[in-house]
């Protein structure tokens, strides 16, 4: 006799914001939660979402200190760095060498992390990819076991991190990439 399969992909569809509280809560031993212990994880689920933010995308740029080193931060040329600041309200990129007329029309292409949506309400699916619930529900449990469960800490941080590692990988490509400007001499 065959095998037979669900046919569906759908779990995380209805993977609500108390589905995953509620399986954090147990993966640190508290089951039947409530009130102030509802309200808790899910402030630290938005803490944890903000934290995937600051991690960013796995991109080369220089620093504040390089940039501020630069002697003519107006040379103009084909870009080969960038700086990136990030404020409360937006982010700026600035390009060095400064495109130049010559360089109009070029594009710049990028990717970029946009803040992930709060947890809002309890019947709420969360904002994130599915490949990144199961690290979402590791990331939780561990922040809830930091109040909740001290003895877990350290080993919901383990599985947290490698949970987190292996859905960033799914995002990021397996083969190297180089990025190289192209420059133009003139001939003499």
């Amino acid at each position: 006799m065959a095998n037979t399969t669900s046919g569906t992909t759908t779990f995380e569809k209805g993977f609500s914001i108390s589905d995953i509280v509620e399986e954090s809560y147990e993966r640190i031993g508290i089951q039947g939660v409530s009130g102030h212990q509802l309200r808790s994880a899910r402030r630290s689920l938005n803490i944890l979402f903000q934290e995937w933010g600051n991690r960013g995308a796995p991109l080369t740029k220089i620093g504040r200190s390089d940039y501020q080193s630069l002697s003519n931060k107006t040379q103009e040329g084909t870009p080969s760095q960038y700086f990136v600041q990030r404020f409360i309200d937006k982010v700026t990129i600035t390009l060095y060498l400064t495109p130049g007329s010559s360089e109009a029309g070029n594009t710049i292409n990028y990717y970029y992390v946009k803040r992930i949506q709060d947890a809002g309400a309890y019947t709420n699916d969360a904002d994130v990819p599915y490949r990144f619930v199961p690290c979402m529900t590791a990331g939780l449990a561990y922040y809830l076991a930091i109040k909740n469960a001290p003895d877990r800490v350290q080993m919901l941080k383990m599985l947290y991190e490698d949970e987190l590692q292996r859905a960033l990988q799914e995002d990021g490509s397996s083969s190297s990439t180089y990025i190289s400007p192209k420059v133009y001499y003139p001939e003499a």
